[in-house]
């Protein structure tokens, strides 16, 4: 999914005129209003899909680590650590906030990870997809309508968003008819 075409969704879903006819690849040339609800739709975007991150659709990485000194700084991973999922390992190990104590050695972690943060000419690749721009224009606009004070349109949209993400994570397999001979 493409940044702009999420902005401009969001824009659309609010009726944000000045967002709308904006040309986004010529940010730095927009007027002040513009830039500021462009803003507020970046922040409430990366804000949602953090929270996508922890609550719905967990962002899942596999890393090998090397254990010289007993432990290990977990915030030095790849990606952004948000949680330990599980050690490859019978070793007896211990985990005090983002310092996983253990035997020297190489060992692979599974852990859950936050997306990084986006900017306007980025693309989100790390959600599978489950996550619809829809669903996630939901929940940005529903952020969006919160941090603006406006509480009511705040829950339709975070009404739609619940639904729609529920969607997203039920694993329902879809059902199929058996082939059928007419005659």
């Amino acid at each position: 999914m493409k940044v702009n075409d999420i902005v401009k969704q969001v824009a659309t879903f609010l009726q944000l005129t000045n967002v709308i006819d904006a040309n986004l690849s010529n940010f730095e040339n927009l007027d002040t209003q513009s830039q500021k609800d462009i803003n507020l739709i970046l922040s409430s975007m990366n804000e949602v899909l953090s929270d996508i991150a922890t609550d719905y659709l967990p962002l899942v990485c596999s890393e090998n680590i090397e254990v010289t000194d007993g432990t290990f700084d977990l915030k030095t991973l790849e990606n952004s650590f948000y949680k330990l999922v599980r050690v490859k390992t019978n070793k007896p190990y211990h985990l005090d906030f983002e310092t996983l104590k253990i035997a020297n050695g190489i060992y692979e972690v599974d852990y859950l990870y936050l997306p990084e943060i986006y900017e306007i000419d980025d693309d989100i690749t790390e959600f599978d997809s489950r996550l619809t721009i829809y669903a996630l224009c939901y929940g940005i606009a529903g952020e969006y309508c919160l941090i603006s004070g406006n509480y009511s349109e705040s829950e339709l949209w975070n009404s739609r968003y619940e639904n729609a993400m529920d969607v997203a994570t039920s694993h329902r397999a879809l059902f199929s008819l058996k082939k059928r001979r007419w005659v």
